[in-house]
């Protein structure tokens, strides 16, 4: 009985992203809308990881299956893809550079800040940076 409860919150909150997207018109597509409603649930702890973990499993050890769709439109409009290909390919490397960007300076903002937050747990304890 816990699956069929695990997919019901799932596909629920799926649901209320797709009437947030059309009903709202909220410019994101229903599906992205909501992970972020999931992802908010989750932080809050209103919905515990334990009560979807089993579901979400199943979901991501199965994740390469629910690429093939997509995939398979892609070679649908090769030819389109094919005429393109530098554009493509140029957009591929400033958004991987984008990204690898974007993730260095949150991994060092994040680490000043936990370097911060030690330094003045130590300081105001009088540790001195000994425990």
């Amino acid at each position: 009985m816990r699956i069929p409860l695990q997919l019901a919150i799932i596909f629920g909150i799926c649901v209320v992203g797709e009437i947030l997207h059309r009903i709202v018109g909220v410019p994101l597509p229903g599906n992205i809308i909501g992970m972020v409603i999931l992802l908010a649930l989750l932080c809050s702890k209103i919905i515990k990881l334990e009560q979807i973990a089993e579901v979400s499993g199943f979901f991501l050890k199965h994740l390469p299956l629910f690429f093939l769709p997509p995939s398979i439109a892609i070679m649908g409009v090769g030819d389109d893809i094919l005429s393109r290909w530098p554009l493509l390919l140029s957009l591929c490397i400033v958004f991987t550079l984008i990204t690898i960007a974007a993730g260095g300076i949150s991994t060092q903002f994040l680490i000043r800040r936990q370097e911060l937050r030690e330094a003045r747990r130590n300081h105001s304890t009088g540790a001195g940076g000994k425990r």
